[in-house]
């Protein structure tokens, strides 16, 4: 039953998204149409639950065949422990996202502002099951396609249609360059199954339907890491591609503020992760291990200089969404750092601080929110002493800061702990780097701090009818504290929630052999 709720997941949302302007047309209440969109994502929540306890309680590896057709063939979702936490925190912080729009989106435009949100679900929840190259493209896009939409809702303001012009033209060009990469790796490969390329580039039997590598491996595949890699940089907006993320997130409604710097960036880490660790980080071929060397080589330098653009770019913004954002520049950059290592301590530092960051960076935003919402501006000086006097703002806002500065014992502590650990065992200066980067962002994050919750008022603050959102922002805070308490102070529930799944993909090709009996013309 759990692998049919696998395959389900991603498409409830979608089937929402269909259904939503249909209860609009018949309704044509707003609060009718919210419940629908906030049933739904209670429900795909839900399901991402019972994935997660299936996954963890019974140790398995959960796989769906898409139509019933098994690998490399058809289309599969493969949820591992690893998958299914991601899948669970994305679902859960969706949920949220939906509940705080009910009281921040309040014009006429909601019921397609719900269908591209649910659509942006869809594609998530994709991006994280599925175990297809190809299906990951489809899966992106799905979730770009909704992302530009959402970031160009507010139609009538030149910002927003300027920024989501220049973030769709770029995603496209970057998901152009990933379909090429899909193409050179069928004609390499024979196959787009994650498990069956996989295997070939470890030197092991694929799947006998698609047969053995051919042509210039090494060759194709440095063409399709380069290309691959320069996509998903443009999706998780890391150095040199993030000139198009300080513009889009600012320029989108608060809550999708939230949802771009919270989940969609970590599309592109996470594709990272399918493709260069599990597809081709324990490569058999002498050359095909050089160029994943330079690609892995690459991809922790241009982590280290994200991380060093936004922790100075943070420091002189006025604008507190512009603030943020470049703070997912330099967070991203420490996620794409810790992957590019291809070690296991790497992966645990990705799973750990992707995790952190989202409920953080949420948290961040919607915080924010409130007092933008209140003072009707964005502008920090504007915004000065202001969380004192919204306490629920001001408390995600303290928590989400301190936590994304690494001030223990929040979670984010933990993070920059395992990040460094990574980057140590990789290169020790890149190790020293990513500590001076970290130091300047606590200074930034300081700044921010000081300024919302320290800082004499300069204006007089009208409260708004939002205890809805109050809400949503005060259970954000006491989630990123609970989980600074637990995974602090209990490294027995560390192990078993981050560091165990961990272990299961640590022996790459093993972990490879096990799911191989899932493929079709395997001996």
């Amino acid at each position: 039953m759990v692998d049919n709720i696998v395959g389900l997941t991603p498409l409830l949302p979608v089937l929402g998204a269909f259904v939503t302007p249909l209860v609009y047309i018949l309704s044509k209440s707003r609060r009718i149409v919210f419940a629908t969109a906030i049933l739904v994502t209670g429900i795909v929540f839900s399901f991402t639950l019972l994935t997660t306890l299936e996954a963890y309680s019974r140790g398995r590896v959960i796989v769906y065949n898409a139509g019933g057709w098994p690998g490399p063939v058809g289309i599969v979702y493969i949820v591992d422990r690893i998958s299914s936490l991601l899948g669970l925190v994305t679902a859960g912080l969706v949920l949220a996202i939906a509940v705080y729009s009910y009281y921040y989106i309040v014009d006429d435009g909601y019921p397609w502002y719900l269908v591209l949100l649910l659509g942006a679900e869809s594609g998530l929840l994709g991006v994280v099951y599925t175990g297809d190259y190809f299906n990951l493209f489809v899966m992106i896009e799905v979730t770009a396609v909704s992302s530009y939409g959402l970031v160009m809702y507010y139609r009538w303001r030149s910002e927003s249609i300027v920024s989501g012009l220049k973030y769709s033209f770029i995603g496209a060009l970057g998901t152009s360059g990933y379909l090429l990469a899909l193409a050179i790796m069928y004609a390499t490969y024979g196959s787009l199954n994650l498990v069956d390329v996989g295997l070939k580039a470890a030197g092991l039997l694929g799947s006998s339907i698609t047969g053995p590598p051919t042509g210039e491996i090494a060759l194709s595949t440095g063409l399709i890491l380069a290309l691959s890699l320069w996509a998903f940089s443009i999706k998780s907006g890391v150095f040199p591609n993030h000139f198009w993320l300080p513009d889009a997130h600012p320029a989108a409604p608060t809550p999708i503020s939230a949802l771009l710097s919270g989940l969609v960036v970590n599309a592109g880490a996470i594709s990272l992760y399918k493709l260069l660790y599990l597809g081709f980080s324990v490569s058999s071929s002498p050359g095909v291990r050089v160029v994943v060397c330079a690609i892995s080589l690459f991809t922790v330098v241009t982590g280290i200089v994200s991380g060093f653009i936004g922790s100075l770019l943070m420091m002189i913004q006025d604008d507190v969404k512009r603030l943020i954002a470049y703070s997912t520049v330099m967070n991203m950059g420490f996620i794409f750092a810790a992957l590019g290592t291809l070690s296991p301590a790497g992966v645990l530092a990705f799973l750990y601080y992707t995790i952190i960051h989202s409920v953080a960076k949420a948290t961040m935003f919607l915080s924010s929110g409130l007092l933008i919402k209140s003072l009707k501006s964005r502008k920090l000086e504007v915004l000065a002493g202001s969380g004192s006097r919204v306490a629920a703002a001001g408390l995600g806002i303290a928590v989400s800061s301190l936590t994304l500065a690494g001030i223990p014992p929040l979670p984010g502590f933990i993070g920059k702990l395992l990040i460094f650990r990574a980057l140590y065992e990789y290169n020790i200066a890149l190790a020293v780097a990513f500590i001076v980067s970290s130091a300047i962002a606590i200074v930034s994050y300081l700044r921010f701090f000081y300024i919302i919750l320290v800082a004499p008022p300069t204006r007089g603050i009208s409260m708004v009818s939002s205890r809805g959102m109050r809400l949503v922002v005060l259970a954000l805070s006491i989630i990123l504290l609970a989980m600074g308490a637990v995974f602090t102070f209990s490294p027995t529930s560390f192990n078993i929630v981050f560091a165990d799944p961990v272990v299961e993909v640590g022996d790459v090709k093993r972990f490879l052999e096990e799911l191989s009996r899932y493929l079709v013309g395997m001996g």
